[in-house]
């Protein structure tokens, strides 16, 4: 009898404790936890575009300071190049991006460096003193952008399409292509478009890639331009749902999206030209849904490239590059490894797995 009552206790107990484990654990889950998101609020006085009571400066500081209360909310680490209303100059914006993510490409290898064998330290070290030295330049550029933006940047645009990225800023490029950035970054460029016609309206988004002929001379290997064709698509497909229509997910080569190899694109959240466009973007209630709109896309867009594989029925599923894909698998043996031929509609990949 008294075994029997012990024996009842301790389930209740038991249950209790794996209820409050349970609840614990889904208050403490943020969807955005270890996510870096970078908004770039367009413009700044001095260089703002007013229209009929409108200021592309003001209502994209707003929409970005709401962005951020959601991301924040969830999670993420969010870094502003605009704060207040003064004006930063495309340099200096762009700067800050590239820095933001080297110094948490250094911080990562820092922190491998003091765990890592002795024989993986000095490369490490080296890795670390060559961001260090990026990282200068990149400082430089935010303290004096009249003299070393145009060393290191392609400004003013060279209208002949005839410059070459310079060494040390293809390297910044090519360090960016990082698992830590392309699975954990994301900046976001905000503006409101214009035109001659006020009824031109809708919402654009625009991404770099490697077709884009006024930027092939220039870099040719942008690293995350599937991701922001993606990334874009879902974008204007939820903003379309709250009242700006979709216009267009473009490549091209604007500053904020050519001068780094993030994972970036530069939004046109409509046109302050048009009447109704415009209300919206100066109501406030408006921008907060918005937000909410931008928060969520971005959570959805994480989820959706979150590196891993699971099985599914007569395959694999690979989360990567974009919406998990569903590829065909058949399993063989050599005399040295065991691999899988992955069939995505093209010629087999082979994967060797190693003990």
């Amino acid at each position: 009898m008294v075994y029997g009552k012990l024996r009842y206790y301790f389930c209740v107990i038991a249950i209790l404790i794996i209820a409050v484990a349970a609840q614990v654990k889904a208050e403490s889950y943020l969807p955005l936890q270890g996510r870096v998101i970078i908004l770039d609020p367009g413009h700044g006085i001095g260089a703002d575009n007013v229209y009929r009571g409108y200021s592309e400066q003001t209502q994209m500081l707003i929409l970005a300071r709401k962005i951020r209360t959601e991301l924040e909310a969830r999670g993420a680490t969010v870094h502003m190049t605009r704060e207040t209303g003064a004006n930063v100059l495309l340099s200096v914006r762009t700067a800050l991006m590239n820095k933001w993510s080297l110094e948490a490409i250094r911080e990562a290898r820092v922190a491998e460096l003091l765990e890592a064998p002795l024989m993986r330290r000095q490369v490490l070290q080296n890795q670390i003193n060559e961001l260090d030295r990026l990282l200068s330049i990149l400082r430089k550029i935010i303290r004096n952008p009249e003299v070393y933006a145009p060393v290191y940047m392609n400004t003013p645009f060279d209208m002949t399409l005839t410059r070459r990225i310079h060494p040390q800023w293809r390297r910044l490029f090519e360090i960016q292509n990082d698992p830590l950035i392309r699975y954990n970054f994301l900046a976001i460029s905000l503006h409101s478009n214009a035109s001659s016609s006020s009824r031109i309206h809708g919402a654009d988004v625009f991404f770099s890639t490697n077709c884009n002929p006024r930027n092939r001379n220039y870099f040719a290997n942008y690293s995350h331009s599937d991701n922001m064709a993606f990334f874009g698509d879902i974008l204007l497909d939820s903003i379309q749902t709250i009242g700006i229509a979709r216009r267009s997910v473009t490549p091209y080569h604007f500053f904020m999206i050519r001068e780094n190899n993030l994972p970036s694109v530069l939004v046109e959240n409509g046109f302050h030209t048009n009447a109704r466009d415009r209300a919206n973007l100066l109501n406030r209630n408006f921008l907060s849904r918005l937000a909410v709109v931008y928060a969520n896309t971005i959570e959805q867009y994480f989820e959706a490239i979150t590196m891993g594989v699971e099985d599914v029925a007569d395959g694999y599923r690979i989360f990567a590059e974009g919406p998990p894909l569903t590829l065909g698998v058949d399993e063989g043996l050599t005399e040295d490894d065991d691999y899988f031929h992955i069939f995505p509609g093209g010629p087999p990949l082979t994967l060797w797995f190693d003990d």
